[in-house]
């Protein structure tokens, strides 16, 4: 706990003493939050699918109303999907005054000037959110920074597993280094083990070891990230170098082809396992996948629907670390005893992108001021370790990580590898709106195409020449898309 103190107050206070004084540039863009609240404004507000689904939206509208309602200001949440065009709706008034989302689809509107930049140093939340989240929402304008967003919750990949669904002999079969660490969760190569293990051995506890949504970008990218690929050039900032193909990025191809024949189920080529995975592990279909740290309460309802109790479900379902993945790039190339005896010299710690959650201001809003007080609301204390007790998201105020971290490892974890350089934040520019079709498309071929060889069909990426062909072609779909098709 000192130690994540320590981190906690690294990251979040030290940067931001570094910051400029407030120019010109941002006191011009700033003035509309100036002057009085405006009285008898509603706010129209646009948040999260799943804390809509789990009541959390609802509450915090409420509190809202009612800190606010001697000021004659209220919040109302837009029924509307969560991925708005804000871009289209915005100049007709149909869009939100206030949006929850990831830092990369609230800044592709940002840079485009559909979102106001925020008067950063005014905000409480100024020197009680490291700089590195700040930054996830940055523009330059005439060489000044300012923000756009503010940061709620950070968010990368995490491992969720049911603690009972664990094999009865793990500790004396799975567990070489004798650490009290299952050694499929250690490194993926043992995962892979384990998971063709509980193929060939049917009638366990569950019907596969691992299964994931081999299509999602966002989570597959770690497979190339950890190999020397990127996003684009100049830390996410230059969309003329797109780095997809970069470095040894085919050995992350390959191994999702190899997850892909591994796990020969249709469903994870399909965007809706995304949804069907939390019926999944509390079903003992699966012993583990791969997902966020927001979504904990819908496999905790999940269970409960399934038999156990909220106190035991809380207890059961664990969240880990990411596995680490072999030098190789091959699943299969070694022993998966030796990635575990021999740890560091034939495995490396996984990469994967990330997220800021936070709020952003439409710049069509007719009442800035109310819309910021809902959105400083929304960001204080109390309202961030509710949303994390009804979510479980990973705060990103220090004071309520440094709280949650008391009792939650999720939060060391993840501040453990931004530290580390582990997560890969998602471009903060209006270009990166174009890589997750090409790349969606890319894995739904190279997932396909490792089920396909399994069932006979001649295979299109069957070898490192014809993935590296992929990632090149992915590279200039992406290219076109943000430049010739402009």
């Amino acid at each position: 706990m000192k130690r994540l103190i320590t981190l906690l107050l690294v990251m979040f206070f030290i940067p931001c003493f570094a910051s400029a004084e407030p120019g010109p540039i941002y006191k011009a863009v700033t003035a509309r939050f100036e002057g009085e609240i405006e009285k008898g404004a509603v706010i129209q507000v646009l948040e999260n699918d799943t804390a809509i689904e789990l009541g959390y939206v609802e509450l915090l509208i409420q509190a809202f109303n009612e800190a606010y309602k001697d000021k004659g200001v209220s919040a109302v949440r837009l029924n509307t999907d969560q991925y708005a065009d804000l871009a289209t709706d915005g100049p007709y008034g149909y869009g939100p005054d206030v949006w929850y989302q990831a830092n990369d689809i609230i800044m592709k509107y940002a840079s485009a000037q559909h979102i106001l930049p925020l008067p950063y140093y005014a905000l409480e939340a100024q020197e009680l959110v490291p700089q590195s989240a700040w930054d996830a929402y940055a523009v330059n304008l005439q060489g000044e920074t300012l923000y756009c967003g503010m940061p709620i919750n950070v968010q990368s990949g995490m491992i969720y597993y049911i603690e009972s669904m664990l094999p009865d002999n793990w500790e004396n079969d799975w567990d070489l280094n004798s650490n009290g660490i299952p050694d499929f969760f250690e490194t993926y190569t043992a995962l892979y083990a384990f998971s063709e293990h509980v193929k060939a051995n049917p009638g366990g506890k569950t019907e596969y070891g691992f299964l994931d949504d081999l299509v999602d970008a966002y989570f597959m990218s770690g497979y190339l990230f950890t190999y020397g690929a990127y996003v684009f050039g100049q830390n996410n900032t230059d969309a003329a170098d797109i780095g997809f193909n970069a470095g040894e990025a085919v050995k992350g191809v390959k191994m999702i082809r190899q997850w892909a024949q591994q796990m020969d189920n249709t469903e994870v080529i399909d965007r809706a396992f995304a949804s069907a995975a939390y019926n999944y592990l509390a079903t003992g279909r699966m012993l583990c996948t791969l997902t966020t740290p927001d979504v904990r309460r819908m496999f905790i309802r999940e269970m409960v629907a399934n038999g156990w109790t909220q106190e035991e479900a809380e207890q059961d379902l664990k969240m880990i670390n990411v596995p680490r993945l072999p030098v190789s790039g091959d699943l299969t190339a070694d022993a998966w005893q030796d990635t575990i005896l021999r740890m560091e010299e034939l495995t490396v710690p996984t990469k994967m992108m990330g997220g800021i959650n936070g709020y952003g201001i439409s710049a069509y809003t007719e009442h800035p001021k109310a819309a910021l007080a809902f959105v400083e609301f929304a960001a204080s204390y109390e309202q961030v370790m509710l949303r994390n007790a009804m979510l479980g998201v990973t705060p990103a105020r220090a004071d309520a990580a440094a709280k949650v971290g008391e009792t939650d490892d999720t939060v060391r974890v993840l501040y453990d590898k931004l530290d580390a350089g582990l997560i890969d934040l998602m471009p903060a520019i209006q270009a990166v709106a174009q890589i997750w079709t090409p790349c969606g498309s890319f894995l739904v071929d190279v997932a396909t195409d490792g089920i396909n060889e399994n069932r006979g069909k001649e295979p299109m990426y069957g070898t490192e020449e014809q993935m590296r062909a992929g990632l090149d072609r992915l590279v200039q779909q992406i290219h076109d898309a943000i430049f010739t098709l402009q």
